[in-house]
């Protein structure tokens, strides 16, 4: 069993893709997934990226605020309830937000909380801002793997040596032997030294609501 971290800010629709692959895969590849907190409202100083549309400004400024409350809800569940905790709230969080409106509301968090039945006194978390030592603390480990200020997803993969990367990002993501074969060459990849990026235009939209 490898254990891999897999770095996710919640309101972004790439990552939520790419963890619903990674989950595929971990059947198949032995892989131990752990979802590790990176919030794009501290990464961006409470602003947004400036590749972000003008006209997209506030509904991401928006999400990831609301994102940002339940990445504190993520911590104070680990805290209480471990892992599991997590990857319950992380799946029912994506079902849910991505089919409701931008931004979201404290009924989308106790929702959650409660189909995957954790007390709803966790809800308290959302604006408590100790948990952010620990949201941070997370991110420096992004920031290792996936280069300063990386973006979400990153996937740090626990083998000897550790090795990770920033992405991939994807939509849609492949499914089954597919989905198994991407993860192979990524790892092929991801384990020259000399190799260091790959990229090309996003054509396609994410369309988070379809997976999960």
């Amino acid at each position: 069993m490898t254990d891999v971290e897999f770095f996710v800010d919640p309101s972004c629709p790439w990552a939520w893709i790419t963890s619903r692959w990674a989950k595929e895969v971990a059947t198949e590849r032995d892989l131990s997934i752990t979802w590790r907190s990176y919030c794009l409202e501290i990464r961006d100083n409470y602003d947004v990226a400036p590749t972000v549309p003008a006209h997209m400004r506030e509904t991401a400024l928006a999400a990831h605020a609301f994102s940002h409350r339940m990445l504190r809800i993520f911590e104070a569940a680990r805290a209480e309830a471990g892992e599991a905790a997590v990857d319950a709230l992380y799946t029912e969080w994506g079902r849910r937000y991505f089919d409701s409106a931008p931004g979201g509301d404290d009924a989308l968090l106790a929702g959650c909380l409660s189909s995957c039945g954790l007390g709803p006194h966790l809800l308290g978390a959302a604006d408590d801002v100790t948990w952010d030592t620990p949201i941070v603390e997370s991110m420096e480990v992004a920031y290792q793997f996936g280069g300063p200020k990386t973006q979400t997803p990153t996937i740090v993969v626990r083998s000897t040596p550790p090795y990770g990367f920033k992405g991939p990002v994807m939509a849609p993501a492949p499914t089954g032997e597919a989905a198994v074969r991407l993860w192979d060459a990524i790892t092929v990849l991801a384990l020259e030294p000399g190799f260091f990026e790959i990229t090309r235009p996003r054509v396609n939209r994410p369309q988070p609501a379809q997976v999960g």
